[in-house]
């Protein structure tokens, strides 16, 4: 199912970032000074007795100082909660796929994507790491909004922990593109088994775009070796955009 339901999890990422964009552009466009001192303001708007005693007026000037919570940056930081939260399934679909492509019972192929004559591990040792790092994003992705004691005489009695927040998903990103490098370097191990063991193997032209991408970077792997910088590079790939063009 972790191949069935991919459209899902891509759907509520991208509905989630979506939503962070928006939530940040009203916080950077809006004015975090509280109270607000706004110029030239009109008492028509003062419509109760409590607003009419924000306006002034004096020495030439006149306008109104209005308290506000515009410091509040809450929308943002459950939007990113909600982002981090939607990533980490995308990581966990990514994770149950690349382990189902190591077993050569589902795929038909040969155990952890081995090449036939390869006498050694292939991938199978490299199953750790994103196992671990899907793990730690799952931690990365509890709520933290709401953690937090009264500080400033207990006036400032609530809490969005938003540096933290941003820490937490800049991590699961992270975590994330390592996750997904490590699922295209199975999957295109499987294309070229594929082709080697069953013959061709026809791919739609976008996935053919991104195997020869991928491959320009990363080769077959015929027998073992260290894959660090193949990680690495695939990471870089998905992380600069160049997977999805």
């Amino acid at each position: 199912m972790s191949f069935r339901t991919t459209v899902y999890t891509m759907r509520e990422a991208r509905e989630a970032l979506k939503d962070l964009d928006k939530e940040i552009k009203v916080q950077i466009n809006s004015s975090d000074d509280n109270p607000a001192t706004i110029l030239n303001a009109g008492k028509d708007y003062a419509d109760h007795s409590q607003v009419a005693m924000y306006f002034v007026e004096g020495n030439g000037l006149k306008g109104a100082i209005i308290p506000t919570s515009n410091f509040e940056p809450l929308p943002v930081a459950m939007a990113a909660q909600r982002l981090g939260i939607a990533m980490t399934h995308l990581s966990h679909n990514s994770v149950q796929r690349t382990i189902h492509l190591s077993d050569d019972h589902f795929t038909g192929l040969t155990r952890f994507l081995s090449d036939p004559e390869n006498k050694g591990h292939a991938f199978g040792a490299i199953q750790k790491p994103f196992v671990a790092m899907h793990a730690d994003s799952l931690a990365q992705s509890n709520p933290v909004s709401a953690l937090g004691t009264p500080v400033a005489g207990d006036i400032e009695d609530t809490y969005t922990n938003l540096p933290l927040v941003a820490e937490r998903l800049k991590r699961i990103a992270d975590n994330t593109g390592y996750v997904y490098s490590l699922e295209m370097l199975h999957s295109t191990q499987g294309i070229d088994l594929r082709k080697k063991l069953k013959g061709d193997f026809k791919m739609s032209e976008a996935t053919r775009k991104l195997y020869q991408d991928y491959r320009a970077k990363v080769p077959y792997v015929s027998r073992d070796r260290i894959y660090t910088d193949n990680i690495e590079d695939g990471k870089q790939m998905i992380m600069n955009g160049v997977a999805s063009k």
